[in-house]
């Protein structure tokens, strides 16, 4: 399959985050959306990047698309989040048809 036969998927968001920036107010957790993509299909593998520079604090994540999914966003909830600045992306995959990636959104977590 070649790339230009192959839409080009979203960058994800954060829930909360405004102009670049997520202020922690005490919240449990931090809610990443993956919103619908092209050719969404029952058993994609969705794996999310939170990317913090360190790999104690960064955090991979994956979903298995559900026939009930297809057509839905997906949600990942960063349970616990460190301030400083961030890159969130996400890969797609399909049993047999290889990956694509997201552009990464950039943030700056603040308390």
């Amino acid at each position: 399959m070649s790339d230009a036969s192959v839409a080009q998927l979203a960058a994800p968001s954060v829930d909360g985050a405004v102009d670049g920036v997520v202020v922690l107010n005490g919240s449990p957790g931090l809610t990443v959306r993956v919103e619908p993509y092209p050719r969404m299909t029952r058993g994609d593998e969705v794996q999310l990047r939170w990317d913090t520079g360190v790999l104690r604090t960064s955090h991979i994540d994956r979903r298995v698309v559900g026939a009930d999914e297809v057509g839905r966003s997906t949600l990942f909830t960063i349970d616990r989040s460190t301030p400083g600045t961030i890159r969130v992306s996400y890969l797609v995959g399909h049993p047999g048809a290889g990956w694509r990636s997201s552009p990464a959104l950039t943030l700056t977590i603040r308390r």
